[in-house]
């Protein structure tokens, strides 16, 4: 068993957003958001970062970006505009388009996260 199967053991949340709908003006805006669990999933940082993975923006703001890589069972449907949702609430955006890998010893779907606080 490798490591990255041995830690996949998060159930997340895919929080995508739902059918458009008419507001009270008749404007179309975005429906509720549907929410769908996933089990057996990790996040973790990137490849090739040791300790962290987040950055700092230096212009008198706040402002800290942080990317996690998503490793999720082959088949999960994740899309370039949903979210992540972690079980300890941590919120993630979807970046670019999942990597599916069904050929290698732990098949599975590759998914970069993001996430900018502050």
């Amino acid at each position: 068993m490798s490591l990255i199967h041995a830690r996949m053991s998060e159930t997340i949340t895919i929080v995508r957003p739902g059918p458009r709908v008419r507001d009270s003006a008749g404007s179309w805006v975005a429906g509720p958001p549907d929410e769908i669990p996933v089990e057996r999933c990790a996040v973790m940082s990137p490849y090739g970062v040791t300790v962290g993975s987040s950055s700092e923006t230096h212009d008198a703001s706040q402002t800290v970006v942080t990317r996690r890589v998503l490793f999720a069972p082959l088949g999960t449907d994740v899309r370039p505009t949903d979210r992540i949702r972690r079980e300890n609430g941590e919120l993630f955006d979807v970046i670019g388009r999942p990597l599916d890998f069904p050929l290698t010893s732990l098949a599975h779907v590759e998914v970069a996260l993001q996430e900018v606080t502050g």
